[in-house]
């Protein structure tokens, strides 16, 4: 009997511990992935670089050229903030996974035992921390260069909602394109288009408070909740879809 309880005992506990450290597991593999981006960069200081010598190029370019139209600057300003931040985020995605095969670091990932949607949230969670230290630098500027109140928090925030859809559809797209010769060209072709509707629906959004007056709440919930939506269905799809696209 005492040996039928010793095989007994440990088959509850066991059970019970399970969820809790599948769980544990899960985000200690997100964390890996979050971690190695983020020493990556720390040692090459590419994606980084790239993205914050376009942007800030872009600014000046547009202010200059814009110099003698002020007000047209000023009404077109929430636009140029989202091309710039558009188009330094693919340049980022980009360099971010062509790192990853140039240094085959993809391949010793993907031999990892771990599920394929903490490699996908991870590399979302660090392109997002990328992409929020330049946009950190770019509100600054653009509210400086065009006299646009960007600073606001509700602006701050419709910046950060439609940035995480953008990261998310990029994570997916770029991971589609990465074995492929023609990714430079591949990933902006595919991605842009993508992700115009909650672009568009968060400029939109963002011009409602570069008004005199503050936006009335039913002014602005229609495009913030497509920004939101979309949000959530790249963040579904790249969780349910990213084991078939990095097997492929």
């Amino acid at each position: 009997m005492s040996q039928e309880e010793t095989a007994i005992k440990p088959a509850p506990v066991e059970a019970d511990r399970a969820p809790a450290g599948s769980i544990a597991v899960y985000l200690a593999a997100v964390w890996a992935i979050v971690w190695k981006d983020l020493v990556m960069e720390q040692h090459t200081r590419q994606t980084l670089s790239v993205m914050a010598v376009f942007s800030l190029t872009a600014v000046i370019v547009f202010n200059f050229a814009l110099e003698l139209k002020l007000d047209a600057a000023r009404n077109v300003a929430s636009g140029l903030l989202w091309i710039t931040i558009l188009l330094a985020g693919t340049l980022g995605l980009n360099r971010s996974m062509a790192s990853e095969q140039e240094n085959r670091s993809i391949d010793a990932v993907l031999m990892a035992p771990v599920d394929r949607s903490a490699i996908f949230l991870g590399k979302v969670i660090s392109i997002m921390l990328f992409m929020l230290i330049l946009e950190l630098i770019l509100v600054p500027l653009f509210s400086v260069f065009f006299n646009r109140p960007f600073w606001q928090p509700p602006v701050v925030a419709i910046v950060i909602l439609g940035t995480i859809g953008y990261v998310a559809a990029g994570v997916l797209v770029s991971s589609m394109t990465i074995q492929t010769r023609s990714r430079d060209v591949l990933l902006p072709i595919l991605l842009l288009p993508l992700t115009l509707p909650a672009v568009l629906a968060a400029a939109s959004a963002v011009s409602a408070f570069m008004l005199p007056e503050a936006p009335l709440w039913a002014d602005v919930r229609a495009p913030i909740a497509l920004v939101v939506a979309f949000d959530v269905m790249m963040l579904t799809a790249g969780v349910l879809t990213y084991h078939f696209v990095v097997e492929e």
